[in-house]
């Protein structure tokens, strides 16, 4: 779970230094972070029942 929060922030960290200049990219790179946190915990909670 620690893995996925770092992962999340450094994504997070990239589109914010990004969308100072690409402001469409941030919207789709804040989206990735967020759905990519939703799958890892939705397969960690399919695989543990």
């Amino acid at each position: 779970m620690l893995f996925d929060l770092l992962v999340a922030l450094l994504i997070t960290a990239v589109a914010v230094v990004l969308g100072l200049t690409v402001h469409p990219l941030l919207f789709l790179i804040i989206v990735f972070a967020v759905l990519y946190l939703f799958l890892r915990h939705g397969r960690s909670r399919r695989g543990a029942l």
